[in-house]
């Protein structure tokens, strides 16, 4: 039985983020994918902002797992 656009939140460290359920099976267990977030969306909402630390680490952990959608990269 497929949900399709069913979202859920977790919010339990180590598997906290947003998912969609692709699947609820029999025994009632749902089988979850990542939502990816866009860059665009993580890089408007972090525009300016100073990272210290372990912050930055979390930034870029969060940078490497976005979907990117700002197209190609071109030098002026």
């Amino acid at each position: 039985m497929t949900e399709g656009n069913v979202k859920v939140t977790l919010t339990e460290p180590g598997i906290a983020g947003s998912y969609e359920v692709v699947e609820k099976r029999p025994d009632g267990a749902l089988v979850l994918k990542p939502e990816r977030e866009q860059l665009s969306a993580v890089s408007a909402e972090t525009q300016g902002k100073v990272f210290r630390d372990e912050e930055f680490i979390e930034h870029l952990e969060r940078v490497s797992e976005t979907e990117d959608d700002l197209g190609d990269y071109e030098r002026e």
